[in-house]
C-alpha cells in the first residue's frame, strides 16, 4: 500500500514545460529534452532537506568554473580597482571580531544588577550604590546577549566576504577575435624580426564561439589566479545605472558585478563608461547580453563641456 502511494506521488511531481528550452532554463541534471518540451522527475521534498541547502551555501561561497592562471603575454581586456572595503577586508574582519570578542566579554563578566533587598527603598535613592551591591544577571540573559552579539559579528563578516567576492577587478576573453586586417599602425615591432610565414595570424572563422571562455579574477584571488568559464554560458546584464554591468553565469548561485568607473581597457584608460561597455561587448562572441544592455543609449554630450552636469538630447 505504502508503495503504491510512494508512486504515485512520484508521478504526481512530474513537471512539463511547453516552453521552448533555452541555455538560461535552470532545469534539474535529470531532466530530459524531448524537443520543446522538457520533463524532469523531483525527488520529493523529503530528500531535499539541510544537504541541497548546504550545497547552496557553498556554491554561493566557492563557485564552480575552472581555476585559471593568467598568463597572456598582453594586459587583460577590462582591469579596474577594487573598492576600498574590499581591499582592507582582512583589517575590517579584524575589527568585527576585536569587537565582538569585547561585547561578549563584557557581556557575560560585568552585566550585573542591584542586589534587591528591603531595606533599600527605605535609603536614599541619589546614594550611588557600591560594586558589592551588584550581582551578575542570570546565566541565560548574558548568554542570550552573548549570543546576540556573536550571531551579529558572524553576520557582519560573513555579508563583508560575501560581497567582497562578487566584485571583478580583472576580466578577459580568450581567445582573442584577432582580424589580420585590423592591424594596429601603432604596434612596436623589433626591427631585426622576420615575420613567419608559415605560421599565419588567427582569424575569427578559426575559433568556433563554443571554445571561448573568460577569465574573472576577484579580490578574493591572488596574483594571477582566477576562474574560468565557458563563454557561451554567460550573460551580461546591465547593472544599477550606466557605470555597472552584472554577470551571470548558468549553474551559479550568485553573480558578478562591473564597475566601469576608471576602467581599463587593454591596459589604456578609457574617456567614459560607455567606451568601455562597448568595448567589452565588442568582444562577447559567442556570449549572451540582456536586450537593456544592448539597447541602452549613449547620451550626447555637447564638445563644448568642460564640467557642471551633462544635459542629454
Amino acid at each position: 500500500m505504502l508503495y503504491c502511494v510512494a508512486v504515485q506521488y512520484v508521478k504526481l511531481r512530474v513537471v512539463v514545460t511547453s516552453s521552448p528550452v533555452t541555455s538560461w532554463t535552470r532545469v534539474p541534471a535529470n531532466a530530459t529534452r524531448l524537443g520543446h518540451v522538457t520533463c524532469c522527475i523531483l525527488p520529493p521534498p523529503s530528500m531535499q532537506g539541510l544537504s541541497s541547502a548546504a550545497r547552496n551555501v557553498l556554491r554561493f561561497y566557492r563557485p564552480g568554473g575552472t581555476s585559471h592562471v593568467y598568463t597572456e603575454p598582453r594586459p587583460a581586456l577590462f582591469q579596474v580597482r577594487a573598492p576600498w572595503w574590499s581591499r582592507y577586508a582582512l583589517g575590517l574582519l579584524a575589527c568585527n571580531l576585536f569587537m565582538t570578542a569585547s561585547a561578549m566579554d563584557l557581556t557575560w563578566k560585568h552585566w550585573s544588577e542591584p542586589i534587591k533587598d528591603e531595606s533599600d527603598s527605605k535609603k536614599d535613592k541619589d546614594v550611588p550604590l557600591s560594586p558589592e551591591q551588584y550581582v551578575l544577571r542570570p546565566v541565560w540573559q548574558r548568554a542570550g546577549l552573548c549570543g546576540i552579539f556573536f550571531g551579529g559579528g558572524v553576520g557582519v563578516a560573513t555579508v563583508l566576504f560575501a560581497l567582497r567576492i562578487r566584485y571583478i577587478k580583472t576580466l578577459d576573453v580568450f581567445p582573442r577575435l584577432v582580424n589580420v586586417n585590423n592591424v594596429n599602425p601603432n604596434l612596436k615591432t623589433k626591427a631585426k624580426t622576420r615575420p613567419k610565414v608559415s605560421a599565419p595570424a588567427p582569424s575569427p572563422s578559426l575559433v568556433h564561439p563554443a571554445e571561448r571562455r573568460i577569465f574573472i579574477q576577484s579580490v578574493g584571488h591572488f596574483k594571477n589566479r582566477g576562474l574560468a568559464f565557458p563563454l557561451e554560458k554567460c550573460l551580461l546584464e546591465k547593472g544599477r545605472d550606466d557605470s555597472e554591468m552584472v554577470l551571470t553565469v548558468e549553474g551559479e548561485r550568485r553573480n558578478w558585478l562591473l564597475n566601469l568607473d576608471g576602467a581599463l581597457i587593454d591596459g589604456q584608460k578609457v574617456s567614459s563608461v560607455y567606451e568601455v561597455r562597448d568595448a567589452i561587448l565588442k568582444h562577447w562572441k559567442g556570449g549572451l547580453a540582456s536586450e537593456a544592455l544592448l539597447n541602452s543609449p549613449v547620451p550626447a554630450v555637447d564638445g563644448r563641456w568642460r564640467q557642471g552636469p551633462i544635459k542629454t538630447t
